[in-house]
C-alpha cells in the first residue's frame, strides 16, 4: 500500500504542469482518511475521515470549509474509554505554487463537539457520559501533487487546539483526493 502510494507520487511529479491548473473562481471537493492525535485524553491516534470544499479567490488563495470525524477508543483497566471528535472549521488556504506540485498553509477556525464515553461490565454494566462543544483553531499545511487533469493526491499535518477548561492539543496527519471544478 505504501509503495504504491509513493510510486502514485513520483508518476504525478513527471506530469506537466499545465495538467493542474488552479484557475481563480474554480471550487474543489476533497476527502480522506486522517489520523488524530491526542495524548490528553486518550492514548495513540484515532482513525477518522475528512471532508472539505473549498473557492478559488486567486491563484494562491482559497477560502475552504472543512468537517472531519475522528473516534478513538482505549482499554483502562476494567474501563473503555470512547472519545469521538466532530470538527468543523473554515478559513483561508494560501498556496505557493511550483512547477510540479503545489504546497499550502492554512488557518482553521471553528468548533468541535467532544463525545467521551466510559464504560464497565465489572462488577456490573454501567456507563457514563459527556458531550460539550469548544471552540477550535487549526493551523497547518501540505502538498498537492496532480494525478490528471483536474484530480490530485493531497497530504497534510496540522496542529489543532480545542479551548476546553483545560485545553486539548491534537496533532493531525491526512491524505485524500482533490477534486477541481473549472473556473471562469
Amino acid at each position: 500500500m505504501v509503495v504504491a502510494a509513493v510510486c502514485g507520487v513520483l508518476v504525478s511529479l513527471a506530469l506537466p504542469t499545465s495538467v493542474w491548473a488552479q484557475e481563480p473562481g474554480s471550487l474543489e471537493v476533497a476527502g480522506g482518511y486522517s489520523f488524530l492525535g491526542d495524548s490528553e485524553l486518550v492514548d495513540g491516534f484515532g482513525l477518522g475521515w475528512f471532508a472539505e470544499g473549498g473557492w478559488r479567490t486567486t491563484r494562491w488563495l482559497s477560502l475552504t470549509a472543512e468537517v472531519s470525524r475522528h473516534r478513538r477508543t482505549q482499554d483502562v483497566g476494567f474501563i473503555d474509554i470512547d472519545v469521538t471528535f466532530q470538527t468543523l472549521l473554515a478559513g483561508p488556504r494560501v498556496w505557493l505554487p511550483t512547477t510540479r506540485f503545489t504546497p499550502f498553509v492554512h488557518l482553521l477556525a471553528g468548533a468541535t463537539r467532544l463525545d467521551v464515553v466510559a464504560r464497565t461490565s465489572i462488577p456490573v454494566a454501567a456507563a457514563g457520559d459527556d458531550a460539550a462543544t469548544y471552540s477550535t483553531l487549526q493551523v497547518g499545511g501540505g502538498l498537492e501533487v496532480p494525478i490528471a487533469d483536474r484530480l490530485a493526491l493531497r497530504v497534510g499535518a496540522d496542529y489543532r487546539r480545542v479551548f476546553t477548561d483545560g485545553g486539548v492539543n491534537e496533532s493531525r496527519f491526512s491524505t485524500g483526493a482533490v477534486y477541481r471544478f473549472g473556473g471562469p
